[in-house]
């Protein structure tokens, strides 16, 4: 099992991955994030139907990108660059348990390009293709 806080810089109220579920460094990882009632961005997203923020689809995304790497990320953190290509297909709301799934497509000149999918109970709800930058 990886070490989700050993691995991101990342704390509450934004460390957006739970757990890592498979991981083959610099060829795919697969986490989890499971959304409860009490998460902060619920509150107000909306009052009388709670839905996750699509933005906060991709951050996971970029999040779960760090587990590609082999080295935690200690003073360091990886930034998302651009959002390439984004899609999304359906919602996420508390109590849903959302599968994070992200793989290299390629890097170069200190840039590393990903795609990705969060899903749930197996529909896709966001795919998404990424730069993040690490510094």
């Amino acid at each position: 099992m990886t070490d989700v806080l050993g691995q991101l810089p990342h704390r509450f109220p934004f460390l957006l991955v739970d757990r890592v579920v498979e991981r083959e460094i610099g060829v795919r990882v697969v986490a989890e994030k499971l959304l409860t009632a009490g998460e902060p961005y619920f509150l107000g997203h909306f009052e009388d139907r709670p839905i996750l923020p699509g933005v906060l689809m991709i951050e996971m995304l970029a999040q779960a990108g760090g587990f590609l790497e082999a080295e935690p990320l200690h003073g360091k953190a990886i930034f998302l660059a651009q959002i390439l290509d984004a899609r999304f297909k359906g919602p996420a709301f508390p109590g849903d348990r959302l599968r994070l799934e992200v793989k290299p497509e390629a890097s170069f000149g200190g840039l590393l390009r990903i795609e990705g999918t969060v899903s749930c109970e197996g529909r896709a709800l966001c795919t998404a293709k990424l730069l993040l930058k690490k510094m």
